[in-house]
């Protein structure tokens, strides 16, 4: 972040690429910090549209308003900060003082001309959203610079917002740092707390007795929990997600019920934390988990399956599990998984992993294809040679 920092003081903007959604690029740079330079290079490389960003709430409480149609968009009504008598709103000059002065939380909608020629957008969390919008203003807000952006889109020299390749020669050719959102949203992860403990009770088990934690969500709002067992050092760690078939109703297709009840021996056995996370069926809910039972059902496994149905074959994201072990004081680990994308995640959200400690289910007829597809697909560390087929 430091490099970014860095290079909007030396006057030179961003490139944010949003890979997945939109699939475009845009130049961000503070609206504190814009000058009539910026604006003039930001519209003549970038030539889409020229818009501040700022926090929804923040915008609503200074007094500026939404327009009543915004087609899925989050567009205020455009202003002008009125410099001079003669201002127009229009030159370079002037927009960038709008620029600034949107920036300046002092300021309030009586203090513009509005409709202007300043677009507004309002951002929303970007826990709810991950947007242009809110990574831009996220962006600034980490690098140091009140919470509003300049963004402009990309257009190549035929106008298509979508041609990555040559926003990344922008990038090489300006000398410009690129970015993506995921890139964002990482550091966004690592620097801002946003889940914290609510309660702790006694939770008496078959396994033995745990302290049961409840967490403070602003991350992905959902009722995630830990069961913690007493730990010295570097405690051992179990990320286990929801599976209401196998760890409730004792299913066979899976090996996620047996996989559970061995990670609570262990735990216990030597201390540590096992973090349950509500994301069913690989993150895609259970009801599209039926629907791709239905589809293994005609012979398709289960990376296929959810690829089939629209999603990636694995939805989860770790950002959830990487706070809270910090919620709970638990920045280094060793981690109890055949996942490597597990650690992989949990080391790019700031969560040293010492250790992979493998954690084997059991094996039956019914989850041999399962589990031969979790090595074979995705890159699960199990021997399935040294494992024993039940039934």
């Amino acid at each position: 972040m430091e490099i970014v920092r860095e290079q909007f003081l030396q006057g030179k903007p961003v490139i944010l690429i949003d890979p997945e959604r939109e699939v475009e690029a845009d130049f961000v740079y503070p609206a504190e910090l814009i000058t009539p330079e910026i604006v003039e290079f930001v519209t003549k490389y970038g030539k889409g549209l020229f818009c501040v960003v700022g926090p929804e709430s923040e915008l609503m409480e200074r007094g500026f308003f939404k327009l009543p149609s915004n087609y899925g968009a989050n567009y205020f009504v455009p202003v002008d900060f009125p410099s001079t008598k003669l201002a127009t709103g229009i030159p370079a000059s002037e927009r960038a003082v709008t620029c600034n002065k949107l920036a300046d939380r002092n300021t309030i909608l009586k203090d513009y001309k509005y409709p202007g020629h300043v677009i507004l957008i309002g951002a929303s969390s970007f826990s709810k959203r991950k947007g242009h919008s809110e990574s831009s203003v996220e962006l600034v807000r980490m690098a140091g610079f009140s919470p509003y952006s300049v963004i402009v889109e990309i257009l190549d020299e035929k106008g298509d917002s979508h041609n990555l390749e040559y926003a990344y020669d922008i990038g090489k050719r300006f000398g410009l740092t690129v970015l993506t959102i995921p890139e964002v949203w990482w550091e966004y992860v690592r620097r801002v707390q946003l889940v914290t403990v609510k309660a702790r009770a006694f939770f008496p088990t078959k396994f033995g007795t745990f302290e049961i934690v409840s967490f403070e969500n602003e991350l992905d709002f959902k009722e995630h929990f830990a069961l913690v067992k007493k730990y010295w050092g570097v405690p051992l760690v179990r990320i286990h997600s929801e599976c209401v078939t196998g760890d409730c109703l004792s299913s066979l297709r899976c090996d996620c019920g047996s996989q559970l009840e061995r990670a609570l021996e262990m735990i216990y056995a030597s201390g540590g934390i096992l973090l349950y996370l509500r994301q069913e069926g690989r993150g895609i809910g259970l009801a599209w988990k039926v629907a791709a039972y239905e589809l293994q059902d005609k012979g398709i496994d289960t990376y296929d399956a959810n690829v089939q149905l629209g999603f990636k074959p694995d939805e989860r994201d770790y950002a959830i599990a990487a706070q809270m072990l910090k919620a709970l004081g638990a920045t280094e680990i060793k981690l109890l998984t055949n996942n490597p994308d597990k650690v992989t995640q949990l080391e790019a959200y700031g969560v040293v992993v010492r250790e992979r400690v493998p954690l084997f289910g059991k094996l039956n007829k019914h989850n041999l294809r399962y589990i031969k597809t979790k090595v074979e697909k995705f890159a699960h560390k199990i021997d399935v040679s040294n494992l024993n087929v039940e039934g």
